[in-house]
């Protein structure tokens, strides 16, 4: 664990404070040689999704000539281990080469290991591809499971899913647990590769962090 202008802590269960284990280097290992216990196998490169098609399907469509608008309704959108599911979604064109579209209503996206569950959601897409979701809830959650059977969940009302980066940025009531340690605070940041929290502050008040051991192992925790 690493104190300093915010608060970090390795996400997973029996992780260790530096204060009583000197803490490993936490830099990604070098390309083609991944070190043990990453997550690399869950989440590959987002490029190996880039060539494949993506289907779309919805129990309606309409088209507003006027505002050059697309609306979906009951939509799902696929493309290798990506889905995503919304009662309405709304684009400018069809087109996933350079696009923004607007999901809302029961928003669910499943990616690379990762499952997100919002109320509304802006998602961009480029090259193809993909590359960010800013997403909106009361609150938005995710949840993650790991490749040695890690779990590990949280929830804010707004969060930054950087999709190709592999990065969950959460602000607003922020927190998260991987079952034996919970993480509360301002603004909370998630590599989802690396399983690695950053937690900061803000004008609610400090970063909290509470330890259970008699719950590692298990699945979930209440919040603070």
């Amino acid at each position: 664990m690493l104190l300093g202008a915010g608060l970090a802590w390795p996400g997973l269960a029996g992780s260790q404070p530096a204060a009583q284990a000197p803490a490993a280097p936490q830099a990604p290992p070098p390309a083609g040689a991944p070190g043990p216990g990453r997550a690399q196998p869950v989440l590959p490169g987002f490029d190996s999704q880039r060539n494949l098609p993506i289907d779309l399907d919805a129990q309606s469509s309409e088209f507003d000539r006027r505002s050059n608008r697309l609306v979906f309704r009951s939509m799902r959108i696929t493309q290798g281990t990506l889905s995503i599911r919304a009662d309405v979604a709304e684009a400018t064109r069809l087109d996933f080469e350079n696009s923004r579209w607007q999901f809302r209503g029961n928003v669910e996206i499943i990616n690379q290991g990762a499952k997100v569950w919002c109320d509304a959601a802006e998602l961009t897409f480029l090259g193809h591809e993909l590359r960010s979701a800013l997403l909106h809830g009361a609150p938005a959650r995710f949840e993650q499971q790991g490749p040695n059977g890690q779990h590990t969940e949280g929830r804010a009302g707004t969060m930054d899913y950087d999709v190709a980066g592999g990065m969950m940025r959460m602000s607003a009531n922020a927190w998260i647990s991987d079952g034996a340690n919970e993480i509360a605070g301002e603004r909370i940041s998630y590599d989802l590769r690396r399983q690695y929290v950053t937690a900061e502050a803000g004008s609610g008040g400090p970063v909290r962090m509470k330890i259970n051991p008699s719950q590692r192992g298990q699945k979930g925790g209440k919040a603070p």
